[in-house]
């Protein structure tokens, strides 16, 4: 590529800035740089082709990355007040001299007397070692810079990674949401298993690719800190206001509260039922003559139950699973059970020493596939009674 066909990419390259917002207060906290390329016919399209096409050599890249940059880095004097601008590092577009990297987006800064606060450096993905990210990171923050990990659950963004780099802002990868939402267990367990490792683990959550709603109250339900996406804004030439996603994020916020809250009673009043329903069967194990039988008409009156059976104080299960068949009658499930112990499980220590039915957290039941809760109550005639619930795994 001669210098005349690198001066016309150039030309083209613009930055572009998308508002990520902060679902606490409403307001915009960053924007992340973007690049766009005029087209010839004026149309304005997004410029990842020229990063990612391989008949353009990597010191081509870099300069354009580099070229990029520095109009984005220009642009922070028109930052609004207690915003940072986060911009995208490939590390393997990074020079190395001595075995250092050479840290340019510093040197960009000092050239426009802007301090380091004001950006995030945004790692996207890459397949090099784990210690040079670490060196590339450590110089990072020696400079003052904060660091964030881009869609992490994809490829690049592994656990060992994140432990090694420890960023300040973890972005979790969008296509790990729309999976989540399109019906996937699996995937929304993941999601809000990782948000619950960033915020342990002290990184901030920004939740990428918004688009709608639904995706946006699923964020607040994993308990992500910001978002970004097209339900707020594109990437635009200039930056937008604070306050202009306010009123929309306070509605949202709003809808998705009431939501939960009708939720909670809802499942509080189930709870409450449960719980009642299991200590009249307490009760009732203490009157002589109480056998299994007794209880089954009760347990035929609880809506989503799955199954039902019976162990000693030590958890080892005298009974068969018994589930209720099309008919209304309870049957053996025919599922192993001899053997079996189930003393292990939180719920039933605390069942064993409590006066009142325990109800356990919800988790994933292998043998039905569904998503349920267990009930447990210690009996008066040496028997612990355990009640498996469906759930709702919204």
């Amino acid at each position: 590529m001669d210098t005349h066909d690198l001066d016309s990419l150039k030309e083209g390259l613009v930055p572009f800035f998308q508002p990520i917002v902060e679902v606490s207060t409403g307001m915009i906290t960053a924007f992340e740089t973007l690049a766009r390329y005029h087209k010839p016919n004026g149309e304005i399209s997004s410029a990842a082709f020229l990063f990612h096409d391989d008949y353009l050599p990597k010191n081509i890249q870099r300069e354009l990355d580099q070229h990029v940059r520095m109009q984005a880095i220009r642009n922070i004097q028109s930052l609004p007040d207690n915003t940072r601008l986060t911009v995208n590092i490939s590390p393997e577009l990074i020079e190395f001299q001595d075995g250092m990297p050479i840290i340019r987006t510093t040197m960009m800064l000092k050239s426009e007397n802007i301090s380091p606060q004001k950006v995030v450096i945004e790692l996207v993905e890459s397949d090099g070692a784990i210690s040079d990210l670490a060196v590339l990171v450590h110089r990072y923050r020696e400079q003052g810079l904060r660091i964030a990990v881009d869609d992490f659950g994809s490829g690049f963004s592994h656990f060992d990674r994140v432990i090694e780099l420890t960023p300040d802002i973890i972005k979790l990868d969008m296509r790990l949401l729309k999976k989540a939402l399109s019906g996937g267990r699996f995937a929304r367990v993941a999601v809000k298993s990782i948000v619950d490792f960033c915020e342990k683990s002290g990184a901030l959550v920004v939740m990428e690719g918004v688009e709608t709603e639904e995706e946006f109250f699923f964020g607040l339900s994993c308990g992500a800190h910001y978002m970004q996406g097209y339900l707020f804004s594109p990437a635009v030439a200039e930056f937008l206001p604070k306050d202009t996603f306010k009123d929309q994020i306070e509605t949202l916020r709003t809808i998705y509260f009431n939501e939960a809250r009708k939720t909670l009673r809802d499942s509080t009043r189930w709870n409450k039922h449960l719980v009642q329903t299991i200590n009249r069967i307490k009760e009732r194990s203490h009157v002589a003559g109480f056998i299994r039988n007794d209880i089954e008409p009760e347990l035929k009156a609880i809506s989503h139950l799955i199954r039902y059976y019976m162990t000693d104080y030590e958890g080892n299960q005298l009974s068969p699973n018994f589930s209720l068949n099309s008919s209304g009658q309870f049957v053996d499930e025919g599922t192993p059970w001899e053997n079996v112990n189930w003393s292990w499980r939180p719920y039933f220590c605390k069942a064993s020493n409590a006066r009142r039915a325990i109800v356990s957290d919800v988790y994933y039941d292998l043998h039905s596939g569904k998503s349920c809760k267990t009930i447990v109550v210690r009996l008066g005639n040496g028997e612990m009674l355990l009640v498996d619930v469906l759930v709702s795994e919204d």
